[in-house]
């Protein structure tokens, strides 16, 4: 019994510890919002007609623009003919089912949604409040985000123990596609919106700050969340990259990376690939990325008094990383 008190002792000391690994930076306690989100992939998939999906469009006519690429088809009959033939296969009411089972009535998404955005408002009060709707796809397409629309596709996020699964992903791309990544993947993209950039410099420095700043927002909108649905990597991928947090940085300073502008070598460092073999077989893809986050970390170590909003309207990013004094520390 005292072993069991002991351990749950412990237990409420680890939860209670918990908290401060996500302090506010904001009070958003007085910060109400009034989210709407619409359950598009209900609506079309108790759809019985042509006609039917006809007056679902004319309703929906942002969504058919945004998503769905109206303009592309030559007459809008050809569009609702694709979406009958997806709403009655039964492949389509399988996957439908699943998705159902999984997300229910998305109100833990909407909660996560909600909360990020209660953090928008804090930083930027004229900031819009998109619209959340839900669609099911086919695996047509995952996300659409903007400053009015979020679009969810919620097949590309039913998780590894699917039935069904987006294809010919990368096994490193594909772990992304779970629930939990949802909030945080359309929060990055809202960052942009936000992100100013000189789009004159077309440096590795530049870019690495860019995602930098973009990260930095991301984990203020959302502090609790893990930094691997923020970047993303695994858990093991983040502890490998700190871990050798100096030896990454000596590369990029050894072969004079920082002020680099060719297009392909800029691709090994910040996009996708699976590992950096040009500087460790363990090296996961867009670690120029993650420097740059750490890079925007040190800028506000050193100057505390920045805020936010003049993080992202900076678009000097030699001046961020002049400021930043950064200087990874070796283990």
């Amino acid at each position: 019994m005292k072993s069991l008190i002991y351990y749950f002792l412990l237990a409420l000391i680890f939860w209670g510890c918990s908290d401060v690994s996500c302090p506010e930076e904001v009070d958003i306690s007085n910060i109400s919002i009034d989210l709407r989100v619409e359950r598009l992939d209900r609506e079309m998939f108790n759809l019985k007609s042509k006609q039917e999906i006809r007056d679902f469009l004319n309703r929906h006519k942002l969504f058919g623009s945004a998503f769905l690429g109206v303009s592309n088809y030559p007459h809008d009959s050809l569009l609702i003919n694709n979406i009958y033939r997806l709403t009655k296969d039964p492949y389509m009411d399988s996957l439908y089912q699943e998705t159902q089972r999984i997300f229910g009535d998305f109100s833990d998404i909407k909660r996560e949604f909600e909360n990020a955005f209660r953090h928008l408002k804090a930083y930027y009060p004229q900031a819009k409040i998109p619209i959340i709707k839900t669609v099911i796809t086919g695996f047509g397409q995952d996300l659409f985000v903007s400053d009015s629309l979020i679009i969810v596709g919620l097949d590309y996020f039913l998780g590894k123990d699917a039935r069904y699964r987006p294809v010919d992903y990368p096994l490193y791309i594909l772990r992304r596609y779970e629930k939990e990544y949802i909030v945080p993947t359309c929060m990055l993209n809202i960052s942009k919106l936000y992100n100013l950039s000189n789009y004159q410099d077309n440096t590795v420095l530049a870019d690495m700050i860019f995602y930098g700043k973009s990260y930095y927002f991301t984990k203020r909108m959302m502090p609790c969340a893990p930094d691997s649905l923020i970047i993303p990597y695994t858990t093991q991928e983040l502890s490998d990259v700190k871990e050798n947090h100096d030896i990454i940085w000596a590369h990029f300073v050894e072969n004079q990376l920082i002020f680099e502008t060719n297009y392909f070598i800029k691709q090994k460092y910040l996009e996708e690939r699976p590992n950096i073999p040009e500087i460790g077989p363990k090296c996961p893809g867009r670690v120029g990325t993650w420097v740059g986050w750490e890079i925007v970390k040190s800028y506000f170590h050193q100057n505390p008094e920045i805020g936010l909003e003049q993080l992202m309207a900076n678009q000097d990013a030699q001046a961020i990383f002049s400021q930043s004094k950064y200087k990874p520390i070796p283990r």
